[in-house]
């Protein structure tokens, strides 16, 4: 009923003279209908005239108390947005930034997420404003505001502390990366020169960051320390940032030199493919083969880090993906073509590569263009793969099968390895894992779980093949668990193209 009501006046706010003019026309028609029925005179001509001019009168003391109303609503909205906002850039104000910081780190510690508080302060501003004057110095603040907010979402927050001082709030994010990436789009952005009458006029920032919950969990604490970082990385030099926590700032900083050389590395082939020999338990006969990946210059970089992982996260392992799939089944190609026997290959499915959307349809065209028998090719997958959504991963893996490729589970051992949750997949084989088979001799508890594994598979019809393997006596522990295929430094190391292929040469003269 109050809707209706509130509905009612705001209809009637808005007609106000459409309402009295069809009121004082009702007026003026009544008393010319009431004057026709007398004879004229001239008091009722002046009554008619004095009520035409009491509505008009009306009509436009209501019409200015409208306007008046409509303008102190502005003024009122004006001001309580100067109140929030900054007067020069229309960014919000300290005051402003100061409860959505508050409510920002209150929603990522509910979701367990992260956020940062960023200082930002441009470098060498006093020469455009002493060079140019103050007028083009604010016309610059501006014009950066304007590209600040473009590099942000809209979940995010920056504000003019003051000068050419910015404070943005990142909201929300998973790993210190993030905010290395959005510090370096607004270096970027703000690197490109602003044209000011004509005049190109080219500025840096220096940046410092604070990250929560890792370097406080208090706002103070987290403005203190991006202040402080601030001035550390403009101590370094100009166009830079820095994290608060030195080993956070080292770690993002070794991420993005890699982020820089796995570019190159892409754009300059220089991944090369190595094959790891599979043999069968029993009469140590070459079977097949795993393809793995290697990258010289990664173990160069920081051996503290995993250059795939860093790679997988950046998005890179889909395109080196696809290269390690065409480059292993050309390969093979060239060898049946050259007579040898044709062996398995195995290729290394990463988790980003199986939720592409083209993953499918580029095994299809590998396997169209190379001409290589599907059967003799088998994807390997990890459990981490198939184990967070078993339906999706399932129907993916079904839809590979109808090409005749085989699926294997790989780094089997604890995990979500279930009856049910295997029999829902279309797997052909299972591996165990390396530190399984690492402790196999001398664990009793590596034994049965191992046993367990290779009984699960067997009766699930699943080949098994033990990775590893680095000694004769883990060697015959997997032959009374009655394991079927091995792999490891016992019979041989991964091995260029050539080297195995002199392996291969190897085989058939002994044979």
């Amino acid at each position: 009923m109050r809707g209706i009501f509130s509905k009612w006046i705001q209809h009637m706010k808005a007609q106000t003279l459409v309402y009295l003019g069809v009121l004082g026309f009702f007026l003026l028609t009544v008393n010319l209908l009431a004057a026709s029925s007398f004879s004229f005179s001239p008091y009722v001509f002046i009554s008619v005239l004095v009520q035409a001019l009491i509505c008009l009168f009306f009509a436009k003391s209501v019409r200015q108390l409208l306007l008046t109303s409509k303008e102190e609503e502005e003024k009122s909205k004006q001001l309580a947005f100067l109140a929030y906002h900054d007067t020069l850039t229309g960014l919000p104000n300290r005051r402003l930034f100061n409860d959505r910081l508050e409510r920002a780190l209150l929603h990522a510690q509910r979701n367990e997420q992260l956020a940062a508080v960023m200082f930002l302060d441009m470098d060498r501003f006093k020469d455009v404003n002493d060079s140019l004057g103050h007028a083009y110095g604010d016309r610059l603040i501006r014009l950066a505001a304007e590209r600040l907010l473009g590099c942000l979402r809209g979940s995010d927050t920056v504000y003019r502390q003051g000068g050419d001082e910015f404070t943005i709030l990142l909201e929300s994010f998973a790993k210190p990366e993030d905010a290395r990436v959005v510090a370096s789009r607004i270096q970027m952005a703000l690197e490109e020169p602003f044209i000011l009458d004509g005049m190109p006029v080219t500025i840096t920032a220096s940046i410092g960051i604070a990250l929560y919950p890792l370097d406080g969990k208090l706002p103070e604490q987290l403005m203190a320390y991006a202040d402080e970082a601030m001035y550390a990385a403009k101590n370094r030099g100009h166009n830079q940032f820095q994290f608060y926590a030195s080993d956070i700032d080292a770690m993002v900083k070794s991420k993005a030199h890699m982020e820089k050389e796995l570019r190159a590395a892409l754009d300059n082939n220089q991944f090369e493919l190595l094959y790891q020999p599979q043999y069968e338990i029993t009469n140590r006969k070459l079977i097949g083969m795993e393809a793995i990946i290697h990258w010289s210059k990664g173990d160069d970089l920081t051996p503290s880090m995993d250059w795939k992982k860093v790679a997988e996260e950046m998005g890179f392992m889909i395109p080196i993906g696809k290269w390690v799939i065409r480059t292993a089944c050309r390969q093979m190609r060239v060898w049946q073509d050259e007579g040898y026997t044709p062996l398995r290959v195995t290729l290394p499915v990463t988790a980003s590569q199986f939720k592409d959307e083209h993953f499918i349809e580029e095994i299809a065209v590998v396997l169209k263009e190379t001409g290589v028998d599907p059967m003799l090719v088998e994807l390997d997958l990890t459990e981490s793969i198939t184990s967070s959504n078993v339906q999706e991963a399932s129907e993916k893996l079904i839809l590979l099968k109808k090409f005749g490729v085989r699926i294997v589970m790989d780094d089997l051992c604890t995990g979500l390895f279930t009856r049910s949750g295997l029999e829902g997949m279309p797997l052909d084989s299972v591996k165990l894992d390396s530190a399984l088979i690492r402790d196999l001799v001398d664990d009793d508890e590596n034994q049965l779980l191992a046993a367990a594994i290779i009984r699960m598979a067997q009766r699930l019809g699943l080949n098994l093949i033990a990775k590893g393997v680095e000694t004769e006596e883990q060697l015959e522990h997997l032959r009374l668990l009655q394991c079927t295929e091995v792999q490891g430094m016992l019979f041989s190391s991964p091995l260029g193209p050539e080297q195995f292929l002199r392996l291969m040469n190897d085989k058939i003269n002994k044979g």
